[in-house]
């Protein structure tokens, strides 16, 4: 799995906290390149397709750490977004 290689690889500790603050990292990252991309938030030389990179880049990163935080805590993602989401298109 991608996140035990990171673990390992940054010697991190994963722990009940970890995965909650961690997704919140994640969307303040999304953050930062969505006001860049908006020219809210400084763009760091980056051409507006490097800065939609990143936003795509950070979508994928907050997608991943949101499915981690799910099986940490063994949330049935599909049961659950059929009971909350999909309930909608029947």
């Amino acid at each position: 799995m991608v996140s035990d290689q990171y673990e390992k690889n940054c010697n991190i500790k994963r722990d009940d906290d970890w995965y909650i603050l961690k997704l919140q990292e994640e969307l303040g990252e999304l953050t930062q390149n969505y006001l860049s991309y908006t020219s809210r938030g400084r763009n760091r030389n980056l051409t507006q397709e490097e800065l939609k990179k990143n936003i795509s880049n950070e979508v994928a990163d907050l997608l991943g750490q949101i499915l981690l935080f799910a099986n940490y805590h063994n949330i049935d993602v599909e049961k659950s977004m059929e009971d909350k989401w999909f309930k909608y298109l029947k």
